[in-house]
């Protein structure tokens, strides 16, 4: 990026050299009328300094808004990694949560659902964010995918992995996107299930309406 405000700013010094020269030797000519060869000489030489000033002053200005605009994008970007409580989860979209909050929201979903949920998630999860354990004991392994992009076989194939580690019965991968063929092709073979945005948005929405009414 320094190079190309260098490079920005010579164009911009360029550009005020030629409009200062025409501007200086249109007065030289025009209006002193003179024949002084050392006036002409230092009215060039003005131009050429007052050019490299415009061009320095520039650049300055440039990399001084550049820099505001990335404090304030990472000021901006610390706001919204902030975690939300779980009250501001029941009305937040669900599509502008972070990965983290989209994963608290499916275990407070679940939570409702009856079943006993313990997180796994960070470094070593082996594709498993959460861990369902009903009545009967018989557990699942969930992963949340709080993606835009579709979810490719490779999280089928690791969770797949991740299911046998934590040693569950069976595994759901929840997310608020779609799943590439491949990705279902491999679902179907290893009998993991995919639920999809569509439906993810679905089930949660008519949660929230319940949850709603008890508190009413």
């Amino acid at each position: 990026m320094a190079r190309t405000y260098r490079s920005e700013g010579r164009n911009v010094v360029n550009l005020s050299r030629g409009l200062l020269v025409i501007a200086s030797l249109s007065f030289y000519f025009y209006i002193l009328e003179s024949n002084n060869f050392f006036v002409l000489l230092t009215l060039l030489l003005l131009c050429m300094v007052a050019a490299e000033l415009i061009g320095a002053v520039w650049t300055r200005n440039r990399r001084t808004k550049s820099k505001k605009k990335k404090e304030q994008k990472k000021a901006s970007g610390k706001l919204l990694k902030k975690a939300l409580t779980d009250q501001e989860l029941l009305i937040a979209k669900v599509d502008d949560l972070s990965g983290t909050d989209f994963e608290r929201l499916m275990e407070m979903y679940y939570i409702d659902k009856g079943y006993e949920v313990k997180r796994i998630g960070g470094s070593g999860d082996h594709e498993v964010d959460l861990i369902l354990r009903d009545k009967k004991g018989y557990t699942i392994a969930v992963q949340c995918k709080r993606w835009k992009q579709d979810v490719g076989n490779d999280i089928v194939l690791r969770l797949k992995a991740g299911k046998q580690v934590h040693k569950c019965y069976d595994a759901w991968i929840v997310t608020t996107s779609h799943f590439t063929k491949s990705a279902q092709e491999a679902a179907k073979a290893l009998n993991i299930r995919l639920i999809n945005g569509a439906h993810t948005q679905d089930m949660i929405a008519s949660w929230r309406k319940e949850r709603l009414k008890k508190v009413r």
